[in-house]
């Protein structure tokens, strides 16, 4: 084996000593300089943020709402009500303090005040605080993932933003929406407060529950179902557990400076809002919210069997699904969570109290459709957990793109009424139980503004129409037709009437429909599903603008 080759690392041989180690140079460099490392390829390839199946989602859901709640804000005209506010909130950028004793100046209406002396008054900026409040209630749903889940949290925030009760009445500007927003705030700040009770949340707890009384008087509504179902669940909680006096104690004496911190600014804040900053008596002011908020036990139903349940069956029929699905679930046990059994009894104990006593306006629907929301958010996050899901999600998907279609029907399609649309084709919405402004009334009152130009011309409107009122706010208001410049009547009530000439000064300025339901057919109630054409008659009051130019200037 001598003359083989030999290895410079062998250690030992069989037959010959081991050799000494042959120490390698290292090989020399080439001529040429080292590759240079590429260090912007290095900077611009670095995983800044990884992207998973939730964030994706909650992206979606935040720019569709985004885009919804903000695209067409001064497309829709303002109804009376809400034509009301924006006047209020006229005279409050025109006057300042003074105008808050005005006994409808809620926070909303102040807010909107400032707003319109900042940026100026159109239909565009009068929904600015409401459609503030709409994204917020979106926020609120991604503060419930702790108790929802990831899918459940997610599901809730879809069902808000797709729901066509809820995009039709954050575009309308209802002051409602302020209302629930923050109703969803608080119920989040004290669900956070189970899990790390502190005097700040108390503080946000308390300052979420003034602004959400003070808002709107569905408030008072909202909050008396809650309070209820708070009952309810403590009666059987007391029935079901051992040493309720010595829980109950404990409890008290953990948590006392905090429900004394929440007691305090809840009622502080609400005495100052409600007073509109003590501008307003407060007996005065409580009594007004409540009227307001709640209706006689045979109106309510009324108004509930005609507006609520309709829309709940065409519009809201994914969610009365799923809420249904979860509903089952929780009550069987499935989902044993304690703030999924509040949710149940909360779901049903408001359809309880707006039948039975809520004054029930078109937007309380919205009110209808949080709390199923939130039962049905935990359908959604039990079926994404299960097994199932591959082929339940084509199922949900489907029912989605149904309520996308309704949604953009409803918000965007046939949004306004036209009155001069033939009886055997008019659309009409189930929102409209109580009188929506038609697009031509902005038409005619522009053309109105543009032929009477003289400075200080009058115009006397009747208190009827606040929303032309709006629409003529640059006109000196004046009591006296006669001495006024533009002279407003409104006309007569016809059921299905037609508007008549365009060059006619009367035509047909508010719109509203309560369907006859007896005449539906199960055929009919497709095609109305997908063409949204009423199969009954529509109120239509028409109104005249009548012009008298003045002779010079003011």
């Amino acid at each position: 084996m001598a003359g083989e080759e030999r290895f410079p690392d062998d250690e030992w041989r069989l037959d010959e000593e081991p050799l000494e180690r042959v120490e390698q140079e290292p090989p020399s460099e080439a001529p040429t300089a080292k590759l240079s490392y590429n260090l912007s390829h290095e900077r611009l390839t670095r995983a800044v943020y990884v992207v998973t199946a939730e964030h994706l989602g909650w992206y979606v859901v935040a720019a569709y709402v985004l885009i919804t709640r903000t695209m067409a804000l001064g497309g829709r005209p303002l109804d009376a009500r809400q034509g009301t506010d924006a006047l209020t909130a006229f005279l409050i950028a025109q006057h300042g303090r003074a105008a808050f004793a005005l006994s409808d100046a809620s926070w909303v209406t102040i807010f909107q005040g400032w707003i319109f002396a900042a940026i100026g008054a159109t239909d565009a900026t009068s929904r600015i605080v409401v459609t503030l409040c709409a994204l917020l209630m979106i926020a609120s749903a991604f503060a419930l993932r702790p108790a929802l889940g990831r899918a459940g949290a997610l599901a809730f925030a879809a069902l808000i933003a797709t729901s066509p009760s809820v995009g039709y009445f954050s575009g309308a500007g209802s002051s409602a929406i302020a209302s629930l927003a923050f109703m969803m705030v608080a119920i989040a700040v004290a669900e956070s407060m189970r899990r790390r009770p502190t005097v700040i949340r108390a503080t946000a707890l308390g300052v979420a529950i003034a602004l959400w009384l003070t808002a709107d008087p569905i408030g008072y509504v909202t909050a008396s179902a809650i309070i209820v179902s708070l009952i309810l669940v403590g009666v059987v909680d007391a029935v079901r557990i051992d040493h309720r006096r010595l829980r109950m104690r404990v409890w008290w004496e953990r948590r006392r400076t905090l429900v004394i911190v929440c007691a305090v600014v809840a009622i502080g804040m609400w005495l100052v809002l409600t007073t509109a900053f003590f501008h307003r008596p407060l007996v005065n002011s409580v009594e007004y919210q409540l009227n307001a908020a709640f209706a006689p036990s045979l109106i309510a139903w009324l108004h509930a069997l005609h507006r609520i349940i309709p829309i709940l069956a065409f519009y809201e029929f994914l969610v009365v699904a799923l809420a249904i699905v979860g509903a089952a679930a929780i009550v069987s046990q499935r989902i044993g969570d304690r703030f999924a059994a509040w949710s149940v009894v909360w779901a049903i104990v408001s359809l309880a109290v707006f039948a039975a006593v809520g004054a029930n306006q078109p937007d309380a629907i919205v009110a209808i459709v949080l709390p199923l929301a939130l039962v049905a958010a935990y359908a959604a996050d039990r079926m994404h957990r299960s097994l199932r899901w591959n082929s339940i999600r084509y199922a949900l998907a489907a029912a989605v793109a149904l309520t996308l279609y309704v949604q953009i029907a409803t918000n965007f399609v046939f949004s306004v009424p036209d009155a001069s649309e033939a009886s055997w084709r008019r659309h009409a919405l189930l929102f409209w139980s109580e009188p929506a402004t038609s697009i031509r009334t902005v038409k005619e009152c522009e053309r109105v503004r543009n032929s009477v130009w003289v400075a200080g011309a009058s115009a006397s409107v009747t208190d009827d129409a606040p929303q032309v009122q709006w629409y003529l706010r640059d006109f000196a208001q004046t009591g006296s037709p006669a001495d006024a410049n533009v002279v407003v009547t409104i006309g007569k009530t016809q059921s299905g009437a037609v508007a008549g000439n365009p060059d006619a000064p009367e035509f047909g300025f508010e719109e509203w429909w309560n369907p006859d339901f007896l005449a539906l057919t199960p055929g009919g109630a497709i095609k109305y599903f997908f063409t949204q054409r009423a199969w009954s008659d529509v109120e239509i009051r028409n109104l005249e603008i009548k012009v008298s130019k003045p002779d010079g200037p003011g």
